[in-house]
């Protein structure tokens, strides 16, 4: 048996720990992105919270209207979208995760 404060210390030690894990799987391993190029809504790629393409959506006909070419920059502007908004998502998921009163007992909110 520890010193009651040393033992408050390990309880707060492993409640950091698993509010850690939470965010970390909330803003990276859960988070999905998806945006439509400005210009086509039927090309939309998928990001995870690590920015990595885990999918892309063709609407019916776009490859036939396109070339190789725009489909590339159609992509590459979606992407971008994607990019434009995926801090805002991970923040957001990241609050949602870890209740604020777990900030305000850490004092650091």
């Amino acid at each position: 048996m520890f010193h009651p404060e040393v033992e408050r210390y390990l309880v707060l030690g492993r409640e950091i720990g698993d509010m850690m894990a939470k965010a970390q799987a909330a803003m990276f391993d859960d988070l999905r992105v998806r945006r439509a190029a400005p210009d086509e809504p039927d090309v939309m790629p998928e990001v995870d919270g690590y920015g990595a393409l885990r999918n892309l959506f063709f609407g019916e006909g776009v490859c036939q209207r396109y070339t190789p070419a725009q489909l590339e920059g159609l992509f590459m502007s979606a992407m971008r979208e994607c990019y434009a908004v995926l801090g805002d998502r991970r923040r957001e998921a990241a609050e949602a995760a870890v209740p604020a009163d777990f900030v305000i007992r850490l004092g650091l909110g």
